[in-house]
């Protein structure tokens, strides 16, 4: 959803493939700066060369866990291209372990990642904006995870649900000062990384399409859109809010309704 150039600036945690790729790249097509940050720097830069043949991107090696390393991203981008108008926290990891399995330093680096590094990007964005008296807007990437406990996946749940209540409190806080903050919860998306067996079987899945009642997964593309419009004046009335973005994943349990009626085998009588 490109709504005409704002020829704003915006910095992308993670943005150097699947989600995070596709928000910088709308971000691009709107006119908009954008600062890819992303500890694979390779990939960052090769992205950002891409997307700078329709518009200013900049790659900055980031560990969004390092508060000297968010901090150095803010100061890059005011001088490099201005102060940030809008941040989207979408750096996350992969862990799929039983919790008796999960290491200390695994669950660490889950939350280190995923909730540490937006509390650190945010702060830092939002005293920037601050001191510019910019009426910005960030967006979190959370997951449909974040109200649904997943096997293998605790770390993960604990960390965006953390994220989610983050994203509350900072709307409460920035709103007085035009700030507006919310998060988006993904289901699965058709990444590169998730097509990876390894990553995700094809059992897996298909499992899941099939309690999905759009009955695909989701692409990059509507994550992006969904960032656009939450940065967009569109939503200029909403903040602490978190949008499921899931083909309709979170509306119930598909598997147990199917299209049988619910009361064929009792008699009318009983019905009532």
């Amino acid at each position: 959803m490109t709504t005409g150039s704002t020829g704003r600036v915006a910095i992308v945690t993670g943005g150097a493939t699947g989600i995070g790729k596709a928000i910088a790249a709308e971000y691009v097509k709107r006119g908009d700066a954008v600062v890819i940050a992303d500890l694979n720097t390779g990939l960052a830069e090769q992205v950002a060369e891409t997307l700078n043949s329709t518009g200013r991107c900049l790659a900055i090696e980031t560990d969004v866990s390092d508060e000297a390393a968010v901090v150095e991203l803010v100061r890059r981008t005011r001088e490099e291209l201005g102060s940030a108008d809008y941040l989207v926290n979408n750096a996350g990891i992969h862990l799929h372990k039983l919790i008796v399995d999960t290491e200390l330093s695994e669950w660490q680096r889950q939350i280190d990642v995923q909730l540490t590094g937006p509390f650190l990007c945010s702060r830092e964005v939002a005293r920037d904006m601050l001191r510019h008296g910019t009426r910005g807007a960030i967006v979190n990437i959370v997951s449909v995870a974040a109200r649904m406990g997943r096997v293998k996946g605790a770390a993960h749940s604990a960390s965006k649900a953390g994220l989610v209540m983050l994203t509350q409190a900072l709307a409460m806080e920035l709103g007085e000062h035009g700030i507006r903050v919310n998060a988006i919860a993904p289901g699965l998306i058709d990444t590169e990384s998730q097509r990876a067996e390894e990553v995700i079987s094809t059992a897996y899945k298909q499992a899941y399409i099939k309690e999905i009642p759009l009955g695909r997964l989701g692409e990059p593309s509507e994550i992006a859109d969904a960032v656009m419009f939450l940065c967009s004046d569109q939503a200029r009335w909403i903040s602490g809010h978190t949008l499921f973005v899931d083909g309709g994943f979170m509306a119930g349990n598909l598997s147990l309704q199917g299209n049988q009626d619910l009361f064929a085998e009792i008699p009318m009588a009983q019905k009532h």
